[in-house]
């Protein structure tokens, strides 16, 4: 561990850090790699016949080979963007120009907001509907099987699902959603964002049809993609310039792309490449397991969510009794410990638990670079509060 920590040059302020579901720091290899882009001579658009050009192309390449890499996917199949809000709302704008009255959306309350709204909008600027999937008041858990009856009558277009809970690290049976949705003749978006950085996701074995992630989430630079698969890119006619009448995704990259964020990304792949991500699952499950049930034992204190599970990304939520979920982060952040507060996007599980006057929650997340030692910070500053 005290190798990996060394890997991240952001941890030398001393701080401890689980503000990791809302972004990690930055590995490394990724700060050299854009470094080393910018420096070069190689910086130029791409799609030209002169060497710096063809270099860059060479690093938008290499970038859609090492996400591929990550999920089981094709290289052609991946989509950069600025962030995965901003190509959520590209992507389901062109999805709507092929839906009518009466066509369906289903989403669900278990969902960060960036797979909920651009399907609104789209859906409403369409004359189409969106349903809500909804999550068990209590623990916040998802159960697909209502999906079949959602779908039944065969208007369903689209079923938006998270991978994994960006609150609660809940996954949802996402083999079963899709079972549940391709008999009906609806396509599945998976909102891997939380997901991808802690649990295996291979795209080809979830028969999913499009992936979203963020490169931010597993060590890299601020930028977004998704995951196109099934002939979709071709398919469906986004919004673009006229002369962008390439194949695969340069249809939808609007704009020079950020090649020197793509450096970033690939080295930031290539981090995760290096430990199977299932061994680091364990590690970050166990650290998990940990946080929580130390937090269940302080007075006062709420866990939101369901038990630790080995298929459970490692995110949680909790309140403190008597304290503004703000105050409590406020509190944390004075012993030097980054946490979050509100409603993380998640807007529709908060509303769904009844939290939202009360201010949401507080989130904590383990990632690569926590340790033991770092749990028992978070602990030592909940239980200090509570004492107070």
């Amino acid at each position: 561990m005290s190798d990996v920590r060394s890997r991240f040059p952001g941890l030398s302020d001393g701080w401890v850090r689980f503000d990791g579901p809302a972004g990690t720091l930055p590995v490394d290899t990724c700060v050299d790699a854009i470094a080393d882009y910018m420096r070069s001579s190689a910086p130029a658009n791409v799609g030209g016949v002169f060497e710096a050009s063809e270099r860059s192309g060479a690093v938008v390449d290499e970038a859609r080979a090492a996400v591929a890499r990550m999920v089981n996917a094709q290289p052609e199949q991946v989509v950069f963007g600025p962030s995965t809000t901003n190509l959520m709302f590209a992507f389901t704008r062109a999805l709507a120009r092929t839906w009518e009255a009466g066509d369906r959306i289903v989403c669900t309350q278990l969902d960060h907001d960036s797979n909920v709204s651009p399907w609104l909008q789209a859906a409403r600027d369409a004359g189409a509907a969106v349903e809500m999937l909804e999550v068990d008041p209590v623990d916040g858990t998802l159960d697909v099987e209502p999906l079949a009856k959602l779908c039944a009558d065969g208007r369903v277009r689209w079923v938006a699902i998270s991978g994994a809970s960006n609150l609660t690290g809940h996954v949802p049976d996402l083999k079963r959603a899709v079972e549940i949705a391709k008999q009906y003749g609806a396509r599945v978006l998976v909102d891997g964002v939380a997901r991808v950085p802690h649990l295996p996701t291979d795209v080809e074995a979830l028969g999913i049809d499009v992936l979203s992630t963020s490169p931010y989430k597993w060590y890299g630079p601020h930028a977004g993609c998704l995951i196109v698969r099934n002939g979709l890119l071709q398919e469906i006619e986004p919004y673009r310039v006229r002369p962008a009448d390439y194949d695969g995704p340069p249809r939808w990259e609007t704009g020079t792309a950020q090649i020197e964020l793509l450096a970033g990304i690939t080295a930031a792949a290539e981090f995760m490449l290096e430990t199977p991500i299932a061994e680091e699952a364990e590690r970050e499950t166990r650290l998990l397991a940990l946080l929580q049930e130390g937090l269940s034992d302080i007075s006062g204190v709420t866990v939101r969510g369901p038990s630790v599970t080995p298929d459970r990304a490692p995110t949680l939520v909790f309140t403190v009794e008597g304290h503004h979920p703000d105050a409590v982060a406020a509190h944390l952040a004075s012993r030097r410990i980054a946490v979050w507060s509100g409603d993380n996007y998640a807007q529709e599980l908060v509303d769904a638990w009844g939290l939202r006057e009360t201010g949401g929650v507080v989130r904590a997340g383990v990632v690569r670079y926590t340790t033991a030692d770092d749990v028992v910070a978070l602990l030592q500053g909940v239980a200090a509060l509570t004492e107070g």
